[in-house]
C-alpha cells in the first residue's frame, strides 16, 4: 500500500501596499502672492491663486498613483475651493506654511507616504505626480522636486512624518540636509511641471495666458 502524497499548500503571499497622501496648503487668499503686488491688483492675485490651486487640486486627483488629496487651507474660501474639487480640507490653526503642513500630516496614517505638492504650479501634471511616487518605492525615504529658485515644488516622504517640513528659501537643500542628516534615503527628482511656480512678476510673464483667473467660488 502506498502512502497517499499530500500537494503543499500554496505559499502565501504578502504584499503590502502603502497608500499615498497628497497634501495641497493655502493660505489665506488676502495674503497670498503679496510679491506680485507691483504688477496684479490684491483682486487679480486672489483670482490668480484661486485658479492655480484648483488646477493643483484637479491635478492630484486625477494621478494614479495617488489614493487621497488632503487641502489644508487659511480661509472659507480655500474651503469652498477644495469643495469644488471635491477634495476634504482642514482650516490651518498654525502661524506658517510648516506648522500647517505638519498639522496635515498628523492625518495622514503615520505608514503611509504623504507628497505635499504647492498650490502654484501652473504646468503641472499628472505624469508628474505619479514618477515621483514611482521613484519613491523605498523605505524610509525623501524626494524633493525643486523649484528653479531653490525652493520646493513636491516633497514626498515614506514614511508620512519621516522628516518635518521646511518650506521656505532654499528649502530643497534644507529638506535634502533633514533627511540626509536623519539617515534617510534622499533623492533628487527633476520635473518641468513642479519645477516653475508663480512666485515673482518676472513668472507671469512666463505663464501668461496659461492659468485665468475665474470668480470667487
Amino acid at each position: 500500500m502506498h502512502a497517499q502524497s499530500r500537494a503543499s499548500p500554496p505559499a502565501l503571499i504578502y504584499c503590502c501596499v502603502v497608500s499615498v497622501t497628497a497634501i495641497v496648503p493655502l493660505k489665506a487668499l488676502d495674503h497670498s502672492k503679496q510679491r506680485l503686488a507691483g504688477r496684479l491688483s490684491a483682486t487679480e492675485r486672489r483670482a490668480l491663486m484661486r485658479a492655480l490651486f484648483l488646477h493643483v487640486l484637479e491635478t492630484c486627483v486625477a494621478a494614479d498613483a495617488i489614493d487621497r488629496t488632503l487641502a489644508i487651507v487659511g480661509d472659507d474660501t480655500g474651503l469652498e475651493l477644495a469643495r469644488r474639487a471635491s477634495v476634504p480640507a482642514v482650516r490651518d490653526l498654525g502661524e506658517d506654511l510648516n506648522s500647517a503642513l505638519r498639522q496635515a500630516t498628523a492625518q495622514v496614517p503615520p505608514e503611509s507616504t504623504s507628497l505635499v505638492v504647492v498650490a502654484d504650479l501652473p504646468q503641472i501634471t499628472s505624469d508628474d505626480l505619479d514618477d515621483i511616487v514611482a521613484a519613491g518605492q523605498h523605505t524610509p525615504c525623501v524626494l524633493v522636486a525643486p523649484t528653479h529658485d531653490g525652493g520646493t515644488g513636491a516633497l514626498l516622504r515614506r514614511p508620512a512624518a519621516v522628516i518635518a517640513p521646511a518650506f521656505g528659501v532654499g528649502s530643497a537643500a534644507a529638506h535634502l540636509d533633514a533627511a540626509r542628516d536623519a539617515g534617510i534615503r534622499a533623492g533628487v527628482i527633476m520635473r518641468p511641471g513642479l519645477a516653475y511656480d508663480v512666485d515673482r512678476p518676472a513668472d507671469l510673464d512666463r505663464y501668461a495666458g496659461l492659468v485665468v483667473g475665474g470668480g470667487d467660488p
